[in-house]
């Protein structure tokens, strides 16, 4: 084949296949890009993405706030509730975050879920626990009992040992199409 014959097939290939070529295909997002209903979602979305960053924000203050101003339901209450506020932050910032990579067309990313998952198990346990801590000398009427507060114990036990296995099987795999917008 001549050097000449060769640029000529890459400049026709070029033509077919370019921006407005005749045998260009199209992708589903280039399909829905720029129109109404697209730029609408867009807006829901980025809306959605503002809504859990304002939210956030607010938990983490508040937590704070109440961490140092709140001696009188004593120290041990009020760190663990810290610790849930800055739980329920890290499970909103990383909603957020999923919404973001969605939104910029980079895939459904579901390691985040995963994690968001776990960390939403450690908070009940950690609810749980301080139920039961808190609850030892009195039972207000329509408290779990101890054997249901022992069974939510192991069912989110249960689902973290789940989704930390999920979490480690899909570690090998190639999660590059998840945050890799090429």
């Amino acid at each position: 084949m001549s050097e000449k014959s060769a640029g000529d097939h890459g400049v026709h290939e070029h033509d077919a296949r370019g921006p407005g070529g005749i045998g260009r295909v199209l992708s589903w997002p280039e399909i829905r890009r720029g129109t109404p209903l697209r730029v609408l979602i867009d807006l829901v979305q980025y809306g959605v993405a503002i809504a859990l960053l304002v939210l956030a924000a607010d938990v983490l203050v508040r937590s704070f706030i109440d961490f140092f101003t709140s001696p009188s339901s004593g120290y041990t209450q009020a760190l663990i509730s810290a610790v849930d506020g800055v739980l329920v932050v890290i499970i909103l910032v990383d909603i957020m975050r999923t919404v973001l990579t969605h939104l910029e067309g980079w895939g459904f990313p579901f390691r985040p879920f995963l994690v968001i998952g776990i960390i939403a198990a450690v908070r009940d346990i950690l609810a749980v626990s301080t139920r039961l801590t808190f609850s030892a000398g009195s039972q207000p009427a329509g408290t779990p009992t101890v054997t249901q507060s022992l069974f939510e114990l192991g069912t989110n036990a249960g689902v973290i040992l789940v989704l930390a296995l999920a979490l480690f099987l899909t570690r090998g795999q190639n999660v590059d199409a998840e945050t890799d917008p090429r």
